[in-house]
This record gives structure tokens, sequence and C-alpha cells, in this order.
């Protein structure tokens, strides 16, 4: 990977590691584990994963005595990203909330920075890709079942919260699915299951009835389809696609009435909020241009000075937590300094991504699509929804590490 150096780490050169260093490694990988595996099911399984890897980590660089480490492009754009974060919150209305949103951004910058320095092998980059296979499949299941149980009313996963967060993390988690059936070469009976699964996810999104997340979801389609020109299988998820959309639009669901909006923007409650929202953060600059009111402060802004807390007194809302746009969240929260940060962050994801093109290998390959596919995902679903945070920050900033780390475990020894 291309290095902006502070000091480069490999995980094991010299094979003189102690008993202390192989059993923080040992935690490190563990913990990295059990985060993944429960990202969508518990949160409080996923942050003891997340402190687990972090502690092992601390740890076994404390008993190497060495703490040197690789800032690849991303991750310095990643860190003065976070910086800006830390700044504004340091300035914020409510300053508890503010390092909270700071600590949004932290916590994947180090998952980030960790996978990179510490993956090392084609053995632990398969091992952490099966287990965001099977956590996905843990968490379609379970969503699934509380629907069809008519526990919740629009399908939401447990630890993903919302259907628009479910549904843009499993946009994420797809994109990974049909890259694996895309570009890796398996027995019969393991691609059936993978194709099982895919199609399962695929109904999921469709049952969070998130239309950000599906348009998304064909940004995602169309990018896999134009590289290889392999239209087929990317058809057929289209069409699967669209039959479900039919089925549910007979059976009288929410789609039905998404799909009468589409002629009638006007009338759609929920874009003319999102869009006097959107406003209310432009306006919100006037009074704090450069770091904005300050991370998850978005609450605090005076609805009424705004021009929007009307439109949400008939749903019950004391307070608005955000913008409905991770564009326009950042511009009010985070100010000019925190937005242009994140539009370089995105401007150097793009490049890197596309001198990465092409892969050298199958796995490469998928893991390069998958991140990509991320990437869309978050930008797209990200223009009417605050994507980058949280469980699908997790996700994609650990897929982001994984291509990097596949790029590295194919160049020839």
């Amino acid at each position: 990977m291309d290095e902006v150096i502070l000091a480069k780490v490999g995980a094991s050169h010299d094979g003189q590691e102690g008993r202390a260093v192989r059993y923080a490694d040992a935690a490190f990988m563990g913990g990295l584990a059990l985060m993944i595996l429960t990202l969508p099911i518990s949160e409080a399984l996923k942050n003891i994963g997340y402190f687990i890897a972090l502690g092992g980590w601390v740890f076994k660089r404390a008993a190497r005595r060495d703490f040197r480490m690789v800032f690849t492009p991303l991750g310095v754009f990643l860190s003065i990203y976070f910086l800006t974060s830390l700044l504004s919150a340091a300035f914020a209305f409510d300053r508890w909330e503010g390092f909270r949103g700071a600590w949004d951004v932290f916590r994947p910058l180090s998952i980030f920075l960790m996978m990179v320095n510490e993956l090392d092998g084609v053995g632990k980059i398969r091992f952490y890709l099966w287990l965001f296979v099977a956590s996905t499949g843990i968490g379609v299941i379970w969503g699934l079942a509380n629907y069809l149980l008519g526990v919740k009313r629009l399908l939401e996963i447990k630890s993903l919260g919302h259907s628009n967060h479910t549904a843009w993390y499993l946009v994420i988690m797809l994109a990974l699915l049909v890259s694996l059936l895309l570009f890796m070469e398996w027995p019969v009976p393991v691609k059936a299951a993978v194709g099982a699964l895919s199609g399962l996810t695929l109904l999921a999104v469709l049952l969070t009835y998130s239309r950000g997340a599906l348009i998304a979801l064909l940004a995602c389609l169309l990018f896999l389809s134009i590289p290889y020109r392999r239209w087929k299988p990317i058809t057929v998820v289209v069409c699967s696609a669209i039959l479900i959309l039919i089925s549910l639009e007979a059976a009288g669901t929410r789609w039905s009435r998404h799909i009468a909006m589409l002629a009638q923007p006007a009338q759609d409650e929920s874009l003319v909020d999102r869009l006097r929202l959107w406003r209310a953060s432009l306006l919100s600059l006037k009074d704090r241009p450069w770091l904005g009111i300050g991370p998850r402060n978005f609450k605090y802004l005076d609805h009424e000075r705004y021009g929007f807390k009307q439109d949400h007194e008939r749903y019950g809302f004391k307070r608005v937590d955000h913008a409905h746009s991770l564009f326009f969240n950042v511009i009010a929260e985070r100010g000019l300094l925190g937005f242009l940060s994140l539009m370089a962050l995105f401007g150097c994801y793009v490049y890197e991504g596309m001198r990465r093109w092409p892969p050298k290998d199958s796995l490469s390959t998928v893991l390069w699509h998958a991140a990509m596919g991320s990437f869309i995902t978050i930008v797209v679903a990200g223009v009417a929804n605050t994507t980058l945070h949280t469980e699908g920050a997790i996700a994609f900033w650990s897929l982001t590490a994984l291509m990097l780390a596949s790029g590295e475990a194919a160049k020839p020894l």
C-alpha cells in the first residue's frame, strides 16, 4: 500500500516474538473477530470485542517497544477529519455530545489503522472476510424473523437501529456478497449458499422500505457490472429486486406510496422535510461557519430561527437529531473545515481506489469491488441519510483496510 509513513510496522518480521507478544496478538485477533461477528446484532459484544482488540494491539506494541505505524494516504485524511471533528467538539454547544461525535470518527479510524498494520497474510484476510459474511447471515435471519413475526413494522436489525441505517449497512454487505459470487471460484454448494444469503439480504433491504438504500444498491450493481462486463449475474439481481418490488407493491405495502410519490415529489412529506432541514443546515453556517455547532449537536439548532420546527411537530419529535443527509449534517455540525476535510477524504478515496485498478488476484478483486461498492453506498445513500457513523462506518473502513491489506499480500515476495 502506498505509505505516507510515520513509520512502518510488520506484524511479525523477525520470528523472535515472546510469549507476551503472541498472547497480545491473539487478543487483538480474537477481539477483532468478536467485533465483526457481532457487529449487526449486539452493541455490547461489539464494544467488548473492539476494546479487547485495541488493548491487545497496544499491549503488543508495548511488549515489542515499537509503536511505529503505516499511515496510508487514506489514514492521513481520515485522521484530519477526526481532528477537525475533535476541534469542533471542543467548541460545541454540548461538549459531551460533541466528544461522543468525535469518538464516532476515532473508533473506525483506529480499527482501520490497526487492520492495515496487522493483517499481513492472505489467511487472516480471508478469515475476517468470512466473518463479515457470517455476521451478515446472522443479522439478516434475525431481522427477517422479527419482521415476519410482526415485532417490527419495518425491518430493523438489532444493533443497526433504524430501518434506514439497517438498509444501507445491508447494501454494503450485499456489495461484498455479489463480489464474492462474481469473482471467487468455489464449489457449487458454496456458491449456492452465498447466493441464497445474497437473496435473503436483498429481500431484507427491500423490507426496510428505504428508497435511498435502493438507489445506492442500483448504483453499486452498475459499478460492479461495468468493469468486467458481467451483465448476466447483475441482471439476475436487478430482475429479482424488481419482482420483489412488484410483489410488495401488489400487497399494498409502503412501496406503493413510494412509487406513487415519484410522480408527485411536491406531495412527498419526507422529501419536503429533508429539503427544509438541508436549507437550515446552510443557514446555520452564518452563525458558526468554520466549526459548526459541534458533532451530535444538530438537535440544539434553533428550530424556529432556521425554519424547520413546525415541520416535525406533527410527528411528535421534540428535537430533530440530524439533517437526514451526511453532507448537510457535516456542514451544520462541523462547519466548513469539517466539510472540506470530508470532501478531501472522499477525493482521496476515489484516487486511491482507481489507482489500485485492476487488482492482482481474485481475493484482491473481491475486496476492491466490495470496498468501492461500500464507498458508493456511503456517498449515494448519504445524500439523504447520515451514513458515515457507528456500525456502517466500522464495516466500511474495515472492508477498506482489508482491500489495502489484500493488495499488499498479493505482491510478490
